[in-house]
């Protein structure tokens, strides 16, 4: 646009665009600010109000458009439940859940007519993004803010990027997220330098696009930055893997109460040096516990690094599981403690080496 131009569609100039032939135009929209089709808009929560939804209708600013991208540039929304009471029954027991991680007060969510909308979200998530199909009958962002909330009225400001279909920025089919590069960082929503917690009823990948001449990628964390705890009493130590991840409700072999939530890494397994041998590990795709790390059946070779998980799959991608409760029986063991259900900030690099697969 020309300055003037942006002027009167009602955003600002900022720098120059097109070969200075332009200028760069932002739109800043808030609560209730209706219907709006400009690329490059904030969806802010400038004029916010306390027990009331903020919303904002983001539709296709050209027909070849085929995802938002949605930056939380600032995104303070009060925290999910983090009282370990429990909600279920009268009292402690076989069976008895809680509600950490269910977001109660403030809610945020994207609607995507058309196509699977991603997970409700609340608590920290600045630095976080989002990739949602483009809907022809437009998307729309709510921010519900609860009569309890302790959020500021500066709790988020959102960029959303409209990405064409021939965009090479835009995501593979699938994917919540999408991470460019032979390093970085992924983080469960609400982490917050693992002083959050994992929210419920979370379902969702995050990809990781292969860089050129790579072959494997690898994961990692250090202790404090993963909880995603197994089932109650079970007697399998901090680390699980596939049959111990993912068991849902009060069933057998969680015989108090079932620790769902995990993550899937396809065919994950120990990093392979030149000296290892194949029986030093198994391949497996469900993690889960408050240990990550992947499954040897016999002492890793020289060099394999700790709390590490290795693939040759591809697309490369991480995906993330939790259910709407977490049980707390047996106390000393329990899943449904804050400890134990931070989420995870795993760290990744790719690199041109191959596999020895199990």
């Amino acid at each position: 646009y020309t300055s003037s131009e942006c002027t009167v569609k009602g955003g600002t100039s900022s720098g120059t665009c097109a070969s200075s032939f332009g200028v760069c135009c932002v739109f800043e929209k808030s609560c209730g600010a209706g219907t709006f089709s400009e690329n490059s808009t904030y969806f802010t929560s400038s004029s916010i109000t306390v027990g009331s939804a903020c919303t904002l209708t983001i539709c296709k600013s050209q027909s070849d458009v085929c995802q938002l991208r949605l930056d939380f540039e600032t995104f303070a929304l009060n925290n999910p439940v983090t009282v370990t009471d429990v909600t279920n029954l009268a009292a402690v027991g076989d069976g008895s859940s809680n509600s950490i991680g269910q977001c109660q007060t403030d809610t945020f969510s994207v609607s995507a007519p058309g196509s699977r909308a991603p997970p409700i979200i609340c608590g920290t998530n600045t630095g976080q993004h989002m990739y949602v199909n483009a809907a022809d009958s437009c998307n729309l962002m709510t921010a519900n803010i609860g009569t309890g909330t302790t959020a500021t009225t500066s709790a988020f400001t959102i960029k959303v990027t409209q990405i064409e279909c021939s965009s090479k920025t835009k995501a593979p089919d699938g994917c919540l997220q999408y991470f460019t590069g032979t390093t970085g960082t992924i983080e469960t929503f609400n982490f917050n330098a693992a002083a959050g917690t994992l929210l419920t009823n979370q379902d969702y990948s995050a990809c990781i696009r292969s860089e050129r001449t790579i072959c494997t990628i690898c994961y990692w964390a250090a202790a404090a930055n993963y909880g995603l705890n197994n089932f109650n009493g079970d007697t399998f130590g901090m680390v699980g893997f596939d049959t111990l991840c993912g068991f849902e409700g009060h069933n057998l072999p969680a015989i108090n109460g079932g620790g769902y939530d995990y993550i899937e890494i396809p065919n994950g397994q120990c990093d392979s040096p030149v000296a290892n041998v194949v029986s030093t590990t198994s391949s497996n795709d469900r993690y889960c516990g408050t240990s990550f790390n992947c499954k040897a059946v016999a002492a890793n070779a020289a060099g394999t690094p700790a709390n590490t998980v290795c693939t040759s799959t591809r697309p490369f991608k991480v995906s993330v599981h939790s259910d709407s409760v977490e049980y707390g029986n047996p106390a000393a063991l329990a899943e449904g403690s804050l400890a134990n259900n931070r989420g995870f900030s795993l760290g990744y690099f790719q690199k041109t080496s191959c596999l020895t697969k199990p």
